[in-house]
Formats: C-alpha cells, structure tokens, sequence
C-alpha cells in the first residue's frame, strides 16, 4: 500500500482536470438507482444531469412495477377515453409508475386503482 494506493484516495487531476460526480459513467448511475426507493431514485436525480437522465431509464422502474402493469394501464386508459378525459400518452415506465402511484378510477369510477 505504498504511494501507489495513496494517489487513488487523494482527489487529483486527470488530463487537467479534477473528475466529479458528472463523470461517472450513467449506465453505472442507472445500475446503482435499480437497487433503491423510488423517493431516494427522485431525490438524486437533482444532482446533476447526469443522474437525472439515468433516473428516467425505463431499467430503473421495470422492477418497481407490478408485473401485470400494462393491462392495468390499458384498462385505465380505456376507461378513461370512454368517459372522455383526454390524457397524454405514457411512454417511459417512471410515467407508468407515477400515473399509477395516483389514484385512477376506473369500471365506469366504481373501482380505484393505485399502487404505492
């Protein structure tokens, strides 16, 4: 553990410049945001721009979804179109997941549906 490990603890220039939480790798950020809360996932996407564009990766909220997710959004949005509340559609999961944290009435609004 000579001078060899001491250069890696102490924060020193790398091509002239000092590296930062924006040079990690975003697949690493991702890799890293599977494992936590959505909140925590929310909360750090703040940090720079590199961690908010791993925070929408749909790798992310795949598992934070139920596994019958796309019938309930199917069923969602179809009632929701027959009773005419016009919606956007949702592409990305961390939409999919957001939408169904809300409450979503659906079976002509005798049924609630949110996931939390």
């Amino acid at each position: 553990m000579g001078a060899a490990s001491s250069s890696i603890v102490r924060s020193e220039p790398f091509a002239g410049k000092l590296c930062g939480l924006e040079d990690v790798p975003e697949n690493c950020i991702t890799a890293m945001f599977i494992y936590m809360e959505p909140p925590e996932i929310c909360l750090l996407a703040r940090v720079n721009k590199s961690f908010h564009r791993a925070s929408r990766s749909d790798a992310v909220w795949e598992d934070k979804l139920p596994s019958n997710y796309k019938f309930l959004v199917r069923r969602i949005l179809e009632d929701q179109q027959q009773v005419g509340v016009k919606d956007k559609l949702i592409y990305h999961k961390k939409e999919i997941y957001a939408r169904l944290c809300r409450p979503n009435l659906f079976d002509a609004g005798t049924k609630k549906l949110l996931i939390i």
